[in-house]
């Protein structure tokens, strides 16, 4: 009977998990968190709001559930974890992140829909720059920790030319350029998208390290001449025919003995795991109809087929591993 229990309570968090996220959507988005670095009672937190004082308190005690805000008598005041990753500016900071989040959970209540056609859901529009502008800085919030581990496990310092390739707001290159001197990084994304990370490099004060090239890796070519490129996130969003394409465009863009480092949810080959990465799936199932995620043998086998040898996987994290692999012969020296 205890057992039984435990299953029906952890079967009941799953299904009220979801309490928790729109709690922290609701006060991300209104800014909640810049006001609470000092101790403050809800009537003034709901009076910089605008909101009703009632429903403020009874959002701050829900932010204090979450373990975000702690409380002392009447007053309610950022816990460190909030300090660090919710207050704008901070190093830690996911707001944007957590925008993007809230601006597509409306999609997975629709799951159902996507379930029966196979396609993502019907009557999307295009993101709003609002949108693409918290999709873009969302990556970088992921990023700007991913990216150190990133490189403690793969090594730049003997190349000299990076593509980044849908490179986003520029924060893996930012960081690979910055830890090797001798790097040259040319970011690849969308004209708009571009925009963003010009912002993020001139703040990181880098512009003659980091150029760009302006295209759609699905119908452009991504030039020539470089001795590493990086594809981060990227695979996910397509189906494996464009993908096989993509790598082999990766593969005609790198030189002799250059290196192709593929950053992924990937799964393990009998999709058993990470847990993370096989839920990431449903969420590309209803925003793009065609993604999914991918395991190591998927992704060894269109690096093979386009070319690549030596290739091998290296994990930087519970969901998030990387596929090395090298282009056949002698790399020149920088």
């Amino acid at each position: 009977m205890n057992e039984l229990r435990e299953w029906a309570e952890r079967v009941n968090a799953i299904a009220t998990g979801f309490l928790q996220s729109q709690v922290l959507f609701a006060a991300n988005e209104a800014g909640v968190f810049a006001h609470l670095e000092q101790p403050v009672p809800a009537e003034n937190v709901a009076a910089k709001q605008g909101w009703d004082a009632r429903a403020t308190r009874m959002l701050l005690n829900g932010l204090v559930a979450l373990g975000l805000v702690a409380k002392t008598g009447e007053t309610y005041r950022n816990t460190p974890m909030a300090s660090a990753c919710l207050v704008p500016g901070r190093p830690g900071y996911q707001g944007h992140i957590i925008s993007h989040n809230r601006n597509t959970a409306v999609l997975w209540a629709r799951l159902d829909e996507s379930l029966r056609t196979g396609a993502a859901v019907s009557g999307r529009d295009e993101r709003t720059p609002e949108e693409l502008r918290a999709f873009i800085l969302g990556m970088s919030d992921i990023a700007k920790f991913s990216a150190e581990e990133v490189l403690k496990v793969v090594d730049f310092s003997r190349r000299s030319r990076l593509l980044d390739v849908g490179g986003g707001p520029a924060t893996y290159s930012i960081a690979f350029v910055k830890a090797n001197p001798n790097l040259k990084a040319t970011v690849f994304d969308r004209p708009e998208v571009i925009a963003i990370a010009r912002e993020q490099v001139a703040a990181a004060r880098l512009q003659d390290c980091i150029d760009y090239r302006q295209g759609d890796l699905v119908t452009d070519e991504l030039g020539r001449g470089y001795d590493a490129v990086f594809v981060s996130n990227i695979i996910h969003s397509f189906g494996p025919a464009t993908n096989r394409a993509l790598v082999r465009k990766c593969f005609d863009a790198l030189e002799p003995g250059g290196l192709l480092v593929i950053k992924d949810f990937l799964t393990d080959d009998d999709r058993s795991g990470p847990p993370f990465s096989l839920l990431f799936a449903l969420r590309m199932l209803i925003a793009t109809g065609e993604g999914d995620t991918y395991s190591f043998s998927e992704v060894k086998g269109w690096t093979q087929e386009a070319g690549f040898h030596n290739g091998h996987s290296k994990d930087i994290s519970p969901q998030t591993r990387l596929w090395l692999a090298e282009k056949p012969g002698l790399r020149r020296e920088p």
